[in-house]
């Protein structure tokens, strides 16, 4: 589960029809700044207005351009928060805990938006606290406190999507849904995602994360289970050079020159720096060291490193990853195939057909790869 914070550019300006009422074009901000010694705040809204506002005696003011399709952020020192610049009065409260608020609550959408983070902060707040209690019960076995916190989760997150997907459904004309279907990415199937971005409104979809998370989700529909692989080429090192000392021999490299040639090809898209990727790796060694053969093999990708691909190359064989590599591939085959986040797995047929992907864990890789050997 992701909670991320997103920033969204457009430089569009709109007039927010909602419950019946209009609000204006532009937002008139005041605020007050609580600690001691902050003699400015930096009031930003992407790609309209970026501008430090002074403040006088603890109070500040500022007027900015109304875009319910983007939102902006309030900052002073160490102090900040999110908001949305919907057209409504807003006042600031800088502080340990900064907040928001309109004084047009039944037309606001930065109310909407408070009201949408309180129900997320409840949501997690109810999984920090599950979570402890249950791996705190000291008369429990880790065994049983495993059931009983996958019971929870079986429950948590269904309500979880719903709140996001509520969010979605009930904002497609403002940032908010932005936000929530974020928070849906890698929770809901790819169909239903697609379903609810084709509702927003064209401004929102201009929306520069709207058409990342489209590109990225029409990528994964063009590359899903049945499709055939797409191929891509990489400069990948595949040796080293006689120098001194020995430096990384790079050439191109096709996907294809591994997948589509006969045999069950099981693809791990990993980084050296990921430590959930490297956490896999024994689960990987364990299906290699029982099927690899001239039926089976595994290929791993590195992608979006971020140090040399020395590193890389070390990292590999520190973890014992004694199967065939491409590296150096930076962000070409998680663009072409929608990867979002790794480690991503996918089984590949001999004729080339995306099989399986998405899967994980011990018992995720053994059943994938065993249901299509045993056939």
């Amino acid at each position: 589960m992701k909670i991320r914070s997103i920033l969204c550019a457009t430089v569009s300006v709109a007039v927010l029809a909602a419950c019946g009422g209009k609000v204006s074009d532009v937002t008139e901000i005041s605020g007050t700044v609580i600690p001691e010694g902050i003699s400015e705040v930096n009031v930003k809204v992407e790609n309209v207005i970026d501008t430090l506002v002074p403040v006088v005696d603890g109070k500040f003011a500022v007027t900015v351009p109304a875009d319910v399709t983007t939102f902006g952020r309030i900052a002073a020192g160490s102090y900040g928060l999110n908001f949305i610049s919907d057209g409504t009065p807003l006042n600031v409260v800088i502080d340990e805990e900064t907040t928001v608020t309109s004084s047009a609550a039944k037309v606001s959408v930065q109310e909407r938006y408070n009201s949408y983070n309180a129900d997320e902060k409840a949501l997690m707040d109810e999984y920090m606290s599950a979570q402890k209690e249950i791996f705190s019960d000291s008369l429990k076995t880790q065994e049983e406190k495993n059931a009983m916190f996958e019971e929870f989760y079986d429950n948590f997150i269904g309500r979880y999507v719903d709140h996001h997907i509520d969010a979605a459904k009930s904002n497609p004309d403002n940032f908010i849904s932005v936000f929530a279907l974020n928070n849906l990415r890698s929770e809901i199937e790819d169909a239903q995602m697609d379903s609810l971005i084709s509702v927003l409104t064209p401004a929102l979809q201009e929306c520069r994360y709207i058409k990342t998370m489209k590109e990225a989700l029409d990528a994964r529909l063009n590359t899903a289970e049945g499709k055939p692989f797409v191929d891509f080429t990489v400069s990948s090192v595949v040796g080293m050079t006689r120098s001194i000392p020995p430096q990384p021999k790079y050439a191109d490299v096709k996907f294809s020159d591994y997948v589509g040639k006969g045999k069950y090809i099981l693809v791990d898209f990993w980084a050296p720096w990921c430590g959930p990727c490297k956490r896999e790796i024994p689960n990987l060694k364990a299906v290699y060291d029982k099927y690899a053969g001239k039926d089976f093999d595994i290929l791993s990708i590195a992608v979006w490193e971020r140090q040399p691909v020395q590193v890389t190359i070390d990292t590999a064989a520190e973890l014992g990853m004694n199967w065939s590599h491409i590296n150096n591939a930076g962000s070409v085959p998680t663009d072409i195939y929608g990867v979002e986040g790794i480690p991503h797995l996918m089984l590949i047929g001999p004729d080339g057909t995306i099989l399986k992907r998405g899967f994980h864990g011990a018992e995720g890789i053994e059943a994938a790869v065993a249901e299509y050997l045993a056939k």
